[in-house]
């Protein structure tokens, strides 16, 4: 039991604070990006607009969807607090702003079906990295 507690670390000092700042700004401003890109450019298809019950549906997906990329987004942002790779962090945020991004162009009715094959996809590739995700060791610290 000794050996559990002594491996959890209360709260990063100074550089390491400021290393887990950086991480999480990173990771924040990918998602920012990415939704206002897909905002700005997102236009909406003629056909899905003038059925208001489709637009309506697809808008709940995009409900659901953005759910989704909240959760994974709070995953990452946990993640982050701790040290990782610099490929994996950028693997993360990429992943969390598509997936942003993608529930962004399914509210805007804009190509739902290749945003929709984007969005499950970048959540598949999201899982598969993070099986792959043993963290970082850092020897020496107590």
């Amino acid at each position: 039991m000794a050996s559990l507690w002594s491996s959890v670390t209360v709260a990063p000092a100074g550089a390491e604070r400021r290393e887990v700042a950086w991480r999480r700004a990173l990771l924040v401003g990918a998602v920012l990006v990415a939704v206002a890109l897909a905002g700005l450019l997102a236009r909406p298809q003629p056909a899905l607009v003038a059925d208001p019950e489709l637009a309506r549906l697809l808008r709940g997906m995009a409900v659901l969807k953005a759910g989704i990329a909240a959760a994974a987004l709070a995953l990452v942002w946990w993640r982050a607090g701790r040290p990782i790779t610099p490929l994996r962090l950028l693997a993360y945020a990429l992943g969390t702003g598509i997936l942003a991004a993608a529930a962004v162009m399914v509210w805007q009715l804009a190509v739902v079906a290749a945003t929709s094959v984007v969005f499950h996809a970048t959540l598949l590739a999201l899982g598969l990295a993070a099986l792959g995700d043993g963290g970082v060791k850092v020897t020496g610290r107590r």
